[in-house]
């Protein structure tokens, strides 16, 4: 039985050095893509899953960090953005899920990760950063993208339970005291790294 995931950057980062998973990341693909675009962004029979295979599905981390602040006004809160983003992706999991015609063993949803204080990465190994990452947007306060954050998963963990499906939610684990992402425990960026916490959620919830 393996365990494939399917996302953006965060469906590799700690997946990867974890036992019996196959990643396929789909690029820098937002959940409001995926939503949006259903099968045509990604159709996961395409992916070699069998029989009591697993899948858990990895998006989000962008959504939060770079777009959900830019459409905020008076008539359109953060909720109501994120909710219309999370009805679209859980859409876009099921339609996935019915359209694979193989059992499955778990269907699984992560976390969107801590999100990260926008000058650590700023100053990360003194500002020798590569260009791209120079440019990454961090739009809105770091408070103000910890709420979304805190929404986005506090959404995607209803929906879970909803449909019976596992809501991987390590956030704690992988958070500081004060609820961004434990450098220690990172890549240096925004993603985790250290795997310790992602193999024992998988071990307790996937076996």
């Amino acid at each position: 039985m393996y365990i494939h995931t399917f996302g953006e950057s965060h469906s590799v980062y700690g997946w990867y050095k974890c036992n019996k998973v196959i990643t396929h990341s789909l690029g820098p693909t937002l959940a409001y893509s995926f939503g949006r675009d259903k099968l045509d962004r990604c159709d996961i029979k395409n992916f070699g899953i069998k029989n009591n295979d697993s899948v858990v599905f990895c998006f989000g981390e962008i959504d939060c960090r770079c777009h959900i602040h830019k459409y905020i006004t008076p008539d359109n809160t953060y909720e109501m953005i994120i909710d219309n983003v999370i009805n679209n992706y859980i859409d876009a999991i099921q339609i996935n899920i019915e359209n694979c015609n193989i059992k499955l063993k778990n269907i699984g949803v992560y976390n969107v990760v801590p999100p990260v204080e926008k000058d650590f990465v700023q100053t990360w190994k003194g500002k020798q950063l590569l260009d791209a990452v120079k440019k990454w947007p961090f739009l809105g306060t770091d408070e103000e993208r910890k709420k979304y954050v805190y929404y986005f998963n506090s959404c995607l963990k209803k929906r879970c339970l909803q449909n019976n499906w596992i809501f991987v939610d390590i956030y704690e684990y992988y958070a500081d005291e004060n609820g961004f992402l434990n450098k220690s425990l990172s890549d240096g960026l925004v993603h985790i790294d250290n795997p310790i916490y992602l193999q024992k959620f998988i071990n307790e919830h996937f076996e």
